[in-house]
C-alpha cells in the first residue's frame, strides 16, 4: 500500500487522546463489532472488488485483519486512548491498508488519493479527525516500496509494525505463492524468463532495486521472489511476526528448489 503520509514529519504532534472520541461508533452490532468497523468492512469490500484481482481481494484484507489482531494479542498491544475498544484503530488500519493502492489508481488519481479517501470516509462516519489522521499515517508506513533504500524504521508507529507484519506474512508462504502467481496472471506475465534460471541458481541472492525500479518492474513471476518475497522475512518487525515468518519463508525456498529441479528435469 502506497499512501502519501502528509503528516510524516509531525507524527509526534498528533493528538490521539480520544477517550471520548468514539461515542458514535461504539455501538455493538450482532457480530460484536463496532459500527465503524462494520461500515469499514462494507466500504472496503466495494473498493477492493473494483480491483478485479484475486491477489488483492477482500479475502486478503480479511486475512491481514485477522493476522493483525493475532499479532496485537501476542504482542500485548492496546491503544491507551481507547480502553473500550483497544484494537479498533489498528483494525481499521488493517482493513483500509489497500484502499487506493497505487497499482489500481484510476485516471486522475494519485497517491494523495489514498490519504484523502481514508480521511473522508472515516470522518464522514463521525470518526475523530485526529484518529483518522493516525490511521492514514499507519497505512502510509506499511508499503514495501517505501522501505527500499531506507534502513531507518525508528519512526514507525507500533500499529504500523503490526499491520505491516500482517500484510507481509500474507505475501509469503503458501498463500503468498498463490497470490504471486495470481497477480502475475492478471498482469499477463510469464512464470519465468531468460534471467530466471540464473536467479534460481544464485543460492537465493535477492535483487536490489530502487523505489522507482520496483514500482515500474514487469519481470516474470518467479523473479518477484528475488525482488521482494525472499526479502520479507528479514523485514518483519514484531517478535510474533518474525516467529511466524520462519516456516513461511522456508516453504517458499522449498517451492523454488522444486520448481528449479523440474525445469532441469531432475
Amino acid at each position: 500500500m502506497d499512501c502519501i503520509n502528509t503528516f510524516e514529519n509531525n507524527n509526534t504532534n498528533i493528538n490521539t487522546n480520544n477517550n471520548n472520541n468514539n461515542n458514535n461508533n461504539n455501538n455493538n452490532n450482532k457480530n460484536g463489532q463496532s459500527d465503524i468497523i462494520n461500515k469499514t468492512v462494507e466500504f472496503v469490500k466495494e473498493e477492493i472488488n473494483s480491483y478485479n484481482d484475486p491477489s488483492h481481494d477482500y479475502n486478503h484484507i480479511e486475512r491481514v485483519w485477522k493476522l493483525a489482531k493475532h499479532i496485537a494479542e501476542k504482542e500485548n498491544y492496546i491503544d491507551p486512548n481507547n480502553s473500550e475498544r483497544p484494537t479498533e484503530l489498528l483494525e481499521l488500519a488493517a482493513l483500509l491498508h489497500d484502499v487506493k493502492d497505487h497499482k489500481y489508481l484510476k485516471k486522475g488519481e494519485d497517491e494523495n488519493t489514498c490519504y484523502n479517501t481514508i480521511i473522508s470516509f472515516l470522518t464522514s462516519n463521525n470518526y475523530p479527525l485526529e484518529s483518522a489522521q493516525k490511521i492514514a499515517i499507519i497505512v502510509s508506513q506499511i508499503s514495501f516500496k517505501n522501505e527500499l533504500g531506507n534502513s531507518s524504521t525508528t519512526q514507525l508507529l507500533i500499529e504500523s509494525k503490526i499491520v505491516q507484519d500482517a500484510d507481509r506474512l500474507d505475501a509469503i508462504g503458501a498463500i503468498g505463492i498463490a497470490r504471486c502467481f495470481s497477480f502475475g496472471a492478471i498482469k499477463n506475465r510469464p512464470f519465468y524468463g531468460e534471467g530466471t534460471m540464473k536467479l534460481m541458481d544464485s543460492d537465493f541472492k535477492t535483487v536490489d532495486m530502487s523505489q522507482e525500479q520496483y514500482k515500474k518492474q514487469t519481470s516474470p513471476t518467479i523473479d518477484h521472489f528475488y525482488e521482494k518475497l525472499f526479502k520479507l522475512q528479514s523485514l518483519l518487525k514484531t517478535e510474533t511476526g518474525k516467529a511466524m515468518g520462519i516456516q513461511r519463508h522456508q516453504f517458499m525456498i522449498d517451492f523454488i528448489k522444486q520448481f528449479n529441479n523440474e525445469l532441469k528435469n531432475e
